[in-house]
């Protein structure tokens, strides 16, 4: 049977999309300019709190990628390392990775290889850095001395239509393409496919993303909010922060610069009625999605 011929007329009825697994591939491209490197990681964690919580594996795929362009040109392979917790793996965690506690028994991750292999790389990516970079800060402090993408915010992923943004559903709607999440390294090579595809008016994900790394940030707090208004905060992306952490007990988000008036004005008419002192700060590139 030829399996080509038939996903074609398949597709060429209208009334079939025939999906592929994934497949990493060594190259997405060629460069037009000067080359860089770039680290994409990912994490599987006891939960879901930085604070009580920790990382179980931890993944990274480090690649090449032309500055001018964004055009993906070298992967390498994934690495990647289980780490013992030091106490049982939730029942839920298990479930949805497949890691138990007798596969991470003894096990630690390389922290020299990890930096090695972070050395050339200016650039660390990942699928929702607001959460990954708080774990991996806490245990691997050397991958949070650069700045930081996040394939997840960065990209206007609903510019294409649809509102899920997780990986596996965007390497399917974008891609075309299945795998098996929630495994660390898969993880990594997902994302670097998809930043590698282009969306359907042209435009390049990861040429999206190093746009979005390089333009100046600031976190906005809501300080002192009203309590009734929290679900129209967190429909803005509004993150609630508890005050643990030495930082305001509030809710607080992070946007462009060019974008702090717009938000300055949502707030004083939205949520609080009136015009008030808002605490914002600077975000610099290396503390983008950090504590």
């Amino acid at each position: 049977m030829d399996v080509e011929a038939a996903i074609r007329t398949l597709e060429a009825s209208g009334n079939y999309r025939v999906l592929r697994r994934f497949e990493s591939a060594r190259s997405y491209g060629t460069a037009m300019g000067e080359v860089r490197q770039a680290l994409a990681v990912d994490t599987e964690t006891t939960g879901l709190e930085p604070a009580s919580d920790v990382i179980i594996e931890f993944a990274a795929v480090r690649f090449a990628f032309c500055s001018l362009t964004g055009t993906i040109v070298r992967v390498e392979e994934a690495v990647s390392w289980l780490e013992d917790p030091g106490r049982p793996i939730p029942r839920a965690v298990t479930d949805l990775t497949g890691i138990t506690d007798a596969m991470v028994a003894g096990q630690r991750i390389d922290d020299a290889a990890v930096a090695a292999l972070a050395a050339p790389c200016g650039l660390v990516i990942a699928h929702n850095a607001g959460f990954d970079r708080k774990f991996i800060d806490k245990r691997l402090p050397m991958l949070g001395e650069r700045p930081w993408g996040c394939s997840l915010n960065d990209v206007p992923w609903r510019d294409g239509g649809g509102s899920a943004r997780a990986l596996d559903y965007l390497l399917l709607k974008h891609c075309g393409m299945f795998f098996d999440a929630h495994r660390a390294g898969a993880d990594c090579e997902a994302l670097v496919r998809l930043l590698a595809t282009p969306l359907p008016d042209g435009r390049l994900p990861m040429r999206l993303l190093l746009d979005a790394a390089a333009r100046p940030m600031v976190r906005v707090w809501a300080v002192g909010a009203p309590f009734d208004q929290k679900d129209l905060l967190r429909a803005r992306r509004y993150r609630w922060n508890p005050g643990t952490d030495g930082r305001p007990k509030a809710w607080f988000r992070e946007l462009a610069e060019d974008q702090r008036a717009a938000e300055e004005e949502w707030l004083f008419t939205q949520v609080y009625g009136k015009r008030v002192e808002l605490k914002v700060e600077p975000l610099t590139a290396a503390r983008r999605f950090a504590d």
